[in-house]
C-alpha cells in the first residue's frame, strides 16, 4: 500500500458525509477542507445557538467552544430544540456538547459552562483573561447571547484580535444579522450606546420558531464565511420580520468617532464594555427594595395580604392564582379602591409589569411589592418542591 493511500484528509466516513458539500459548485473539497480546519466560538446556546451548532456540527466545522453558564429551564423548550425534557436542570453547554457529538464524533467539542464577559464572583465589575484567551484562539465568534454587555465585549475583543463575528438578536416577531468582519464597521458603529429599558424575552415574549429561523441564518453565514463563499451580510444589517415575512438589508457605514474601529487606542472600547458590563450585573445582583421573592412569598399562606394580578384579561383567563385582577394600564385609575389594611404583592408572568405596578401603588399611599420572576418563577419554585404543582 503506498503513502498515496494512507495519507488522507478526510476519513472515509467523512468523506461519505460531506459528500453533497463536496458536490457542490463552488464549494467542493477545499470549502469542506476550510470548514474541518476551522475552530468556531459560539458564545450563548439558547434559542439562536441550538439550530446554529447543530447545522455547525453536521457541516463538519472542525472545533466548536461552547460557552453557556445557564441550565436548561422548561420554558427553554418552547424554542431550545437542542434539549429535551430529560435535560431539564442539567448545564446547557454540556448536554449541547453530548448532542453534537452524537451528531457528529467527527469533530471536536469543547464546553465551558460559564459566563462570558461578567465576573460575578467580583460583584460583575470586569472579565476574566479566559475571554481574551477564547477569541484569540478561534477564527470567528459567533454571537448567540440576549443582552448588550456581551455583544460590545465580542465586538471589542473581536477587533482587538482580528477576528470576524456573526450577530444575532430577536424581539417577539423581528429579528436581526450580520456579519462584522475585521476592517470593517462594528457593533459600536451600529449602536454606539445600550438601549435603555429594553425588555428580553422573559418580559416581552419571543415566537417560538424565530430564534429558529435567525439562527440558522447564522450558520448559513458561517458556513459560507469559512468555506470562502460570498457573503453578502458582511457590512450589512439583515431585518427579518416573522409576521409579514419580510426581509431588508440595510448597508452599515463605520462611525468616525467609533471608539473600536476608527480609534488608535485599541483598548478603549474593551474598556467601555467592561464598565457596561459590570453595571448590568450589579443590576442583576441586587434586587430591587419592591420586590418579594418566591421563596418568601411561598411562607405568606397564612398572613394577611391582598394578591393582584395585573395582567391582560386573556391571560388572567387562561391562568391564574387567584386574587384580584386589574390590568397594569388601569392599577393608577382604580387603585383608589384597594383595600388598605394589608400588603399588596402584585404578579404579573415574568415580574416586569408587577414591579410598575407596585411601584404606581406606593406612589398612591399603598405598601406594594412585586413578585420577583412573576408567575414563572413561582411556577418553578413550586414545581421544585416536594408534590411538585398543585394545578388546582
Amino acid at each position: 500500500m503506498s503513502n498515496s493511500d494512507t495519507c488522507r484528509e478526510f476519513e472515509a466516513s467523512e468523506w461519505l458525509r460531506y459528500t453533497r458539500h463536496i458536490q457542490l459548485p463552488g464549494f467542493g473539497v477545499e470549502g469542506q477542507r476550510r470548514l474541518k480546519q476551522s475552530r468556531v466560538l459560539v458564545i450563548g446556546c439558547g434559542g439562536l445557538g441550538s439550530p446554529l451548532l447543530l447545522y455547525l456540527a453536521a457541516a463538519g466545522v472542525g472545533r466548536l467552544t461552547l460557552v453557556d453558564a445557564d441550565s436548561v429551564d422548561l420554558t427553554n423548550l418552547q424554542r431550545q430544540v437542542l434539549y429535551s425534557e430529560v435535560d431539564v436542570g442539567l448545564p446547557k453547554a454540556e448536554v449541547a456538547a453530548r448532542r453534537l457529538l452524537s451528531l457528529n464524533s467527527d469533530i471536536e467539542v469543547v464546553a465551558v459552562s460559564d459566563s462570558f464577559g461578567v465576573n460575578v464572583e467580583a460583584g460583575g465589575k470586569g472579565y476574566q483573561h479566559k475571554e481574551h484567551a477564547l477569541v484569540e484562539a478561534h477564527d470567528l465568534v459567533v454571537d448567540c447571547t440576549d443582552n448588550f454587555p456581551s455583544r460590545y465585549l465580542i465586538n471589542d475583543l473581536c477587533a482587538t484580535y482580528k477576528k470576524p463575528w456573526v450577530y444575532a438578536s430577536i424581539f417577539q416577531f423581528s429579528g436581526q444579522c450580520a456579519l462584522f468582519e475585521p476592517d470593517g464597521p462594528c457593533f459600536r458603529c451600529l449602536f454606539p450606546e445600550s438601549p435603555k429599558d429594553l425588555p428580553d424575552c422573559n418580559t416581552a415574549g419571543v415566537l417560538g420558531v424565530l430564534p429558529g429561523l435567525l439562527g440558522t441564518l447564522q450558520a448559513n453565514e458561517v458556513i459560507k464565511y469559512l468555506a470562502g463563499l460570498p457573503t453578502p451580510l458582511g457590512a450589512n444589517l439583515l431585518l427579518v420580520e416573522a409576521l409579514d415575512l419580510e426581509f431588508r438589508r440595510i448597508e452599515l457605514r463605520g462611525d468616525p468617532v467609533c471608539p473600536v474601529c476608527n480609534s488608535n487606542e485599541g483598548d478603549q472600547g474593551t474598556e467601555r464594555a467592561d464598565e457596561t458590563a459590570g453595571a448590568a450585573s450589579e443590576s442583576e445582583v441586587h434586587p430591587g427594595v419592591m420586590e418579594i421573592s418566591v421563596e418568601v412569598f411561598a411562607q405568606m399562606a397564612g398572613d394577611a395580604f391582598t394578591l393582584l394580578d395585573v395582567r391582560g384579561d386573556a391571560e388572567h383567563r387562561a391562568f391564574n392564582i387567584g386574587g384580584l385582577h386589574i390590568e397594569l394600564a388601569r392599577v393608577a385609575e382604580v387603585g383608589q379602591d384597594l383595600p388598605r389594611t394589608s400588603m399588596i404583592i402584585c404578579y404579573c408572568q415574568s415580574g416586569q409589569r408587577s414591579l410598575e405596578a407596585a411601584r404606581l401603588l406606593n406612589e398612591a399611599g399603598y405598601s406594594a411589592r412585586s413578585l420577583a420572576g412573576g408567575l414563572a418563577a413561582w411556577l418553578k419554585y413550586q414545581q421544585a418542591s416536594p408534590g411538585g404543582i398543585n394545578n388546582e
